[in-house]
């Protein structure tokens, strides 16, 4: 399991994905997308999925196909939200914008899975649809935490030592 039973989990309760307002473009050398071979992944939360997950102590069932993978993503950042909260950012290619954006629509107060590596990262309600970014906000690792996740998925090395 290379090393991922010590991962946290984003949050005791429910993350909340935040549909992120500003249109930022990012230079290109500033990009930092995740690294070949990790596996980012959303897919919603459905009693009838074919996919068993590991959350809390508890199975939950997500559909088989991932509505965003690693290749979606331009980005990620560990960043500190308005209420100086840290969230991981995510933002997404141009060419996978409108797709998430009409997936996210049809999925507004639902739950999805945030998996790296089929690890459940957090389970979370879609607060409004995105296309262009979003927050994994609400939850309750510190902002070294937060950072330590983000240098994984770009980077590799250890996993992020076990919330205390």
């Amino acid at each position: 399991m290379r090393g991922w039973n010590r991962w946290p989990l984003l949050g005791s309760g429910l993350a909340v994905l935040l549909l992120v307002g500003c249109n930022r473009v990012l230079p290109a050398e500033t990009h930092h997308p995740p690294r070949q071979g990790v596996q980012v992944q959303m897919r919603e939360v459905d009693p009838d999925g074919r996919a068993i997950l590991q959350w809390q102590g508890r199975s939950i069932a997500v559909k088989a196909s991932p509505m965003l993978t690693s290749a979606d993503i331009l980005d990620v950042r560990a960043e500190l939200d308005a209420a100086h909260q840290p969230v991981l950012q995510l933002t997404f290619r141009k060419e996978s914008a409108g797709r998430l954006l009409h997936a996210t629509e049809a999925l507004v107060g639902k739950q999805v899975a945030l998996t790296v590596d089929d690890h459940v990262l957090s389970v979370a309600t879609i607060a409004g649809p995105f296309g262009e970014s979003m927050q994994v906000a609400g939850t309750t690792m510190s902002e070294a935490e937060v950072h330590d996740m983000a240098r994984y998925i770009v980077h590799g090395g250890p996993a992020p030592p076990q919330q205390r």
